[in-house]
């Protein structure tokens, strides 16, 4: 009789658990997440802004931030030190352009380097002076699961939206290519691959 009332103890108590649970009916779509989580929280004047862009994310408008997650090109300090196709000299040392340093992997959060820093999981947290709330870190999971698209139906950002410079570059010595601007440093210390 005693086990008989343990267990219908411990139904109650997970039918109650799960019917207190919440949903997150929020659309996991980036043109949400932008300005409701990373213009809020990481687009701040020392971080993301349009003019620190700390490693060259800046999340200050949806096109920006979209581009700054997907399709930076960068340039890295070439380890042989030795010229080749696609690099240049700056300062004495030889850099090589990348063409791509995407932070997020489509449909697949845990490969993402933005998730990775979000839960502080082998890289930094950001931001590094509060961590998210789980709901927003799991709301941009929900968004890479989706194919991580600029707009819901996959189609390319409205007509009239502005074009993002995606050539911004970044080494690590702090000193940027010929003629890449004034852009800053990799925040981290890296190889420019992250931020």
């Amino acid at each position: 009789m005693r086990d008989w009332r343990l267990m219908m103890g411990v139904l109650a108590g997970t039918a109650l658990a799960s019917s207190c649970g919440t949903t997150d009916d929020r659309p996991a779509t980036w043109n949400y997440l932008s300005p409701a989580i990373f213009q809020q929280s990481c687009a701040t004047v020392s971080c993301h802004s349009r003019a620190t862009a700390v490693a060259g994310l800046d999340f200050s408008t949806p096109d920006h931030g979209y581009t700054s997650l997907t399709a930076l090109t960068i340039w890295v300090v070439n380890p042989d030190g030795t010229p080749a196709q696609g690099c240049e000299t700056v300062d004495g040392t030889v850099v090589c352009a990348h063409p791509n340093r995407p932070l997020v992997v489509a449909y697949d959060p845990d490969e993402s380097r933005l998730v990775n820093m979000l839960r502080a999981r082998g890289a930094p947290r950001m931001p590094p002076d509060r961590p998210l709330p789980e709901a927003d870190i799991a709301l941009v999971e929900r968004w890479i699961l989706d194919g991580a698209r600029r707009t819901p139906d996959g189609l390319p950002a409205p007509i009239g939206s502005a074009p993002v410079d995606a050539s911004i570059t970044f080494i690590d010595s702090g000193t940027p290519p010929p003629d890449a601007g004034d852009g800053g440093t990799d925040a981290d210390g890296g190889d420019g691959g992250g931020p």
